[in-house]
């Protein structure tokens, strides 16, 4: 597929930077989608002058069939949406609106515009799942996890429905250098502030952990980049792959990380949360196309870091 066109959707975004930059590496010409209210069509955050950039709001049904016809895809990555589990609750109709009716309004831009496309959907582990027990009552953790059941479901309907070209992607928690608002750049961010604020004679005040033994499975965002074009090249069409690193950390395990690195001492305060840890996933049928996570955790962890100090220092010179 390389020399053709990918659309990313969400390019302003920490994993759409990333996408952008892997995608135009691997060959593939690349058009970068961004929110109106992130540009207004300029272009994006990290992104240089030669990048070809749309402004889209893929809740309005005309502006996606606008995008997608300017843009002549042969594929779509599509990453656009909003992920913070704490919006969620307030306001959970947006969330429904951007994940679900989103990914409806950009699907059938793709079917109006009437040529072979493959779009790639990025879904979620935290998405709820339907019991095949009609008797027991829907459960979702939270909004956010229902919107991205619903985005699941549209992908996987409009594949049977109308013979549309869509594969999922449900990557965990996504990390490394970049915008990203994940605990792993919280801690990052934490830790870079914590020693701006040693070197100049002040105490930063401590980081909350909800837990010491909650579980996340961490994947670099630049190996989710990988699968993701694996993907594109091999996947099945109304697939759903689960794409992680396959080895969990505890919370108090990545705080010890962060305290290794720090050119400073890390102050924390553990809460008693007992929210569950995600189960394990099957990463089976993403290994079969030859994919591996490859980047350890500690050179993200470390890439995070590097780039919150770099960030924070241009901020000093201000």
């Amino acid at each position: 597929m390389n020399g053709q066109r990918v659309l990313v959707t969400g390019a302003g975004g920490f994993s759409g930077e990333h996408a952008v930059a892997y995608f135009r590496q691997a060959g593939w010409e690349v058009i970068a989608a961004v929110s109106r209210r992130t540009q207004h069509g300029a272009a994006a955050p990290g992104h240089d002058s030669t990048l070809e950039v749309i402004a889209c709001d893929w809740t309005d049904r005309d502006d996606a069939r606008r995008a997608v016809a300017q843009a002549q895809p042969d594929a779509i990555v599509h990453l656009a949406g909003l992920n913070a589990v704490g919006g969620s609750w307030q306001d959970p109709a947006a969330y429904l609106m951007t994940n679900g009716m989103g990914t409806v309004h950009l699907l059938e831009a793709v079917r109006a515009a009437g040529r072979p496309c493959r779009v790639l959907v990025a879904g979620s582990m935290l998405r709820f799942r339907l019991s095949v027990d009609h008797a027991v009552v829907p459960a979702p953790l939270h909004p956010y996890s229902l919107s991205k059941m619903v985005q699941v479901l549209v992908s996987q309907c409009w594949s049977s429905l109308y013979g549309m070209d869509v594969i999922v992607a449900e990557p965990s928690n996504l990390i490394g250098p970049g915008p990203s608002q994940g605990l792993c750049a919280l801690l990052a961010r934490y830790t870079a502030q914590t020693e701006a604020a040693e070197a100049a004679g002040e105490t930063a005040p401590p980081f909350r952990l909800s837990s010491r033994h909650e579980r996340r499975d961490f994947l670099d965002v630049r190996d989710a980049m990988a699968a993701y074009e694996v993907l594109l090249r091999s996947g099945i069409s109304g697939g759903v792959y689960p794409v992680a690193s396959g080895s969990f950390v505890t919370l108090e395990q990545l705080a010890l990380h962060y305290t290794a690195m720090a050119h400073g001492k890390l102050v924390f305060e553990i809460g008693d949360s007992s929210a569950p840890s995600p189960d394990p996933v099957d990463i089976s049928g993403i290994h079969a196309l030859g994919w591996q996570a490859r980047i350890p955790l500690e050179q993200s962890l470390r890439d995070a870091l590097n780039d919150a100090r770099a960030i924070l220092a241009q901020k000093g010179k201000g």
